[in-house]
């Protein structure tokens, strides 16, 4: 059972991340406009919100619905971790690209209910599952271990209300997440594999909790699938951040240091080597070359939506 971690593990280096603090995202940035306030010639936009079980995060979810009938079977569904950021990614042609196409998915946005772009400290939380080791903070003080209930959230509250503001395809129900979030979809594969239909991991934080991700994926690997389930790893390859660091972000550069692991450039692959090996998985890995880890998001998403949408 512990084969893919084992693999994976051997692999690891003790040596920490000398990630520079500009490679780090700006968390204090805005989304400004996005085509939710706009409108779209494509694309109807609604908003739902949601509360945490506990109270404590308040979510917004923009629900954009193609301006066609849905086909016979329903629209297929697209759920984006980081709505914000998804959102800020996407114009009208991309949406136009998607309506022409005739499989344009009902693409859903999670987000915090706030303007910034990352919400670092509630990701942290919702996209990271429950810490092996029992800690209750990372190293910059920000509480993990939320994936299983938000995921709840997800599946139990924000695809029932979006299915009231279009007719979903039950078997194609995509969820993507970038960095933390594609931690959260490869968390939401490995333990709740029949809560979507596919995932798309873009740059996953396999590093996170010390790989244990990878456990999860061992673990994963001697289960059967309750039904047939479709993979994408997307993740950047060769680019050199070149901006010049901000003195704001040196001591969470320095936290993150210490809290992540290094991992072999092929850990990625390797994994999907693994993965394929399970039945009824059909796992695709796409490298995105010349892009660094900020980039894949945005790069990412045409991907995604063609891969929600194919029949």
């Amino acid at each position: 059972m512990r084969a893919l971690a084992s693999c994976l593990g051997g692999l690891l280096l003790l040596a920490l991340v000398a990630a520079p603090a500009w490679a780090q995202p700006d968390l204090t940035r805005t989304t400004g406009p996005t085509l939710a306030d706009t409108g779209s010639r494509a694309y109807a936009f609604h908003v739902l919100r949601f509360v945490s079980a506990d109270g404590q995060r308040h979510y917004r979810v923009r629900v954009a619905v193609p301006k066609t009938p849905a086909p016979a079977g329903g629209f297929p569904a697209l759920y984006l971790l980081d709505g914000n950021a998804a959102l800020m990614e996407l114009d009208e042609a991309a949406l136009e690209r998607q309506r022409a196409g005739g499989h344009a998915p009902v693409l859903v946005f999670i987000a915090t209910d706030n303007d910034l772009r990352i919400d670092s400290a509630a990701r942290s939380y919702d996209y990271t599952p429950t810490p092996a080791d029992g800690a209750q903070e990372d190293a910059l003080g920000r509480r993990s271990g939320g994936a299983d209930a938000f995921l709840a959230l997800i599946v139990d509250q924000v695809r029932p209300a979006v299915a009231r503001l279009a007719a979903l395809d039950p078997a194609r129900q995509t969820l993507w997440g970038h960095s933390y979030g594609g931690l959260f979809a490869l968390h939401a594969l490995f333990t709740r594999p029949q809560a979507f239909d596919r995932y798309v991991a873009v740059d996953a934080s396999l590093w996170w909790g010390s790989g244990q991700i990878l456990e999860e994926a061992a673990r994963f690997q001697a289960k059967a699938l309750p039904a047939p389930a479709a993979l994408l790893m997307l993740n950047g390859r060769g680019a050199q951040e070149r901006a010049a660091p901000r003195a704001a972000d040196a001591a969470r550069s320095q936290a993150m240091q210490a809290a992540r692991m290094h991992l072999p450039a092929d850990a990625p692959d390797t994994l999907a080597a693994q993965l394929r090996k399970v039945p009824g998985l059909t796992v695709e890995q796409k490298i995105l070359p010349g892009l660094s880890h900020g980039q894949t998001l945005g790069a990412s998403l045409q991907q995604a939506m063609d891969f929600a949408g194919a029949p």
